[in-house]
């Protein structure tokens, strides 16, 4: 599975002036992926990694992480970390859910907490702005 391939389609759809089009090709081709996804594919899951730090690819990954289940446990530290680094409060909803999907609520916040004097996270607030969705995620 080429993910950088993927990527870039995924973008290119993004770009389509028909809304609806581009939703249905999202949806498409996030179906695919999903139904392909690497679970033990050391390259495909640094690819993954990688792309969480990236500040357009981690959508694509989130996009994807809401199709797969479970999340790979190779992916747990990456996906509370970038989390804890995004800026919006809203938006890190997106790497919780899933982790607190595959790996419960317990488990989530002791991440957190394991995470909580990184320097960044500190200068964030990151920890205030994740825990807010930990409680209050439905599964």
């Amino acid at each position: 599975m080429n993910l950088e391939a993927h990527y870039e389609e995924y973008t290119q759809i993004k770009s389509l002036k028909d809304k609806n089009q581009s939703h249905q090709l999202v949806r498409k081709l996030i179906g695919k992926i999903a139904s392909n996804f690497p679970k033990d594919n050391s390259y495909s899951l640094a690819w993954f990694t990688a792309a969480l730090i990236d500040s357009e690819k981690k959508w694509f990954v989130v996009k994807l992480l809401e199709k797969v289940n479970p999340v790979p446990k190779s992916l747990f530290d990456d996906l509370v970390l970038a989390a804890l680094m995004d800026h919006d409060p809203s938006f890190n909803r997106w790497f919780i859910e899933p982790c607190i999907k595959s790996f419960g609520k317990e488990q989530v916040t002791a991440k957190i907490m394991q995470f909580a004097s990184h320097p960044q996270v500190v200068e964030n607030q990151g920890v205030n702005k994740v825990m807010y969705w930990v409680p209050r995620t439905a599964l």
